[in-house]
């Protein structure tokens, strides 16, 4: 079995869904060539063969994997399949794919036609959530499409060892993929204007210098991990407004950290916060709603209601460890005829 891998650059070490394969050591990983030739020479044949594809993101690394898995007949995974998944599509081995996008998303990337055209070639698609799910399902037949979770490190992003010492509660926000920012500018006036300077107010994003912030919050970009886990340990929640969703990566981390979240009910989001107190959902876009939430667990800080709420975050993440994850993805390999 093979798979492909390409490390999304604003991933941290123990983030992103090639983490995947730490659990899968049966697995052998196909990367973008290592030797400068070999990159000149795949960054070369990129500049013709890469226009033809239509994905919008579609690098000379992606575009060497991709060829990669092409030229094999083992089964494979191509992890990555919005930005994966086009030359290799020809390939004669058996193929198994995942999707990140949205729906919405990926009715944006390529016309409906070519959605069946191109989910005919794979032999099973894995998704993340159930939108998705009904997206490919009219695509392709049901049995070959898969609802399996994205997964995270438990045990790179845990709780603190001790509770945080207390101090400005920490609002904090992470992330830039699908985030409304609209709504986080609003909603941090209005925290601000209700609690000043008793709490602090943080955003961990890329590109912090293409747009204002609201002057109240502090914005970090280019953090290491260590610092971003040391944020979630001593956040009294993640705020994270989004226009869309399948998994979230800064949500996954901030449960399995022990940090409740306020978050956008919008597309897979309910999938991983589940309809406990680990999350509070708010509709999409609704700032007094979002602000509401944000003060009522500003209001239970100190309270065994807050306490609740980040063991049911942690409990929550726990459903979503890297080795449960692995073996529901070994369930479609043996689909392939693998294992």
């Amino acid at each position: 079995m093979i798979a492909s891998v390409v490390r999304v650059p604003w991933h941290t070490a123990h983030g992103g869904y090639d983490r995947l394969l730490d659990h899968l050591p049966e697995v052998r990983r196909i990367t973008p060539p290592r030797h400068p030739g070999a990159r000149l020479a795949f960054t070369a044949v990129h500049r013709v063969l890469g226009p033809r594809c239509p994905l919008p993101f579609y690098p000379a690394e992606h575009f060497a994997t991709d060829l990669r898995v092409l030229a094999s007949r083992q089964p494979a995974h191509v992890l990555y399949g919005d930005e994966q998944f086009w030359f290799s599509r020809h390939r004669t081995g058996p193929t198994a794919v995942t999707y990140h996008q949205p729906p919405d998303q990926l009715a944006r990337l390529l016309p409906i036609r070519v959605w069946r055209r191109l989910a005919s070639r794979a032999d099973q698609i894995i998704v993340l959530d159930p939108h998705q799910q009904a997206f490919f399902c009219n695509l392709l037949p049901d049995e070959r499409v898969h609802l399996v979770p994205h997964g995270i490190d438990t045990t790179a992003f845990t709780p603190a060892a001790t509770p945080p010492e207390p101090g400005r509660p920490l609002v904090l926000t992470v992330g830039w993929w699908l985030r409304d920012f609209d709504t986080l500018d609003a909603v941090h006036h209005l925290l601000h204007r209700r609690h000043g300077e008793e709490i602090e107010l943080t955003v961990v994003t890329r590109q912090a210098a293409s747009r204002p912030w609201h002057p109240a919050a502090r914005i970090l970009e280019g953090i290491s991990e260590q610092e971003l886990i040391g944020l979630y340990r001593r956040a009294a929640f993640l705020l994270l407004p989004l226009t869309g969703a399948s998994a979230n990566n800064a949500l996954l981390e901030a449960l399995a950290c022990g940090t409740p979240a306020v978050v956008t009910d919008i597309g897979g989001i309910r999938h991983y916060t589940g309809n406990g107190p680990a999350a509070v959902l708010v509709p999409p876009g609704d700032v007094p709603a979002a602000a509401e939430a944000a003060d009522k667990l500003l209001a239970e800080l100190g309270t065994a209601d807050h306490t609740a709420r980040r063991m049911a975050a942690r409990e929550r993440a726990e459903c979503f460890a890297w080795p449960l994850v692995a073996d529901q993805v070994r369930t479609v390999y043996r689909l392939l005829g693998e294992g």
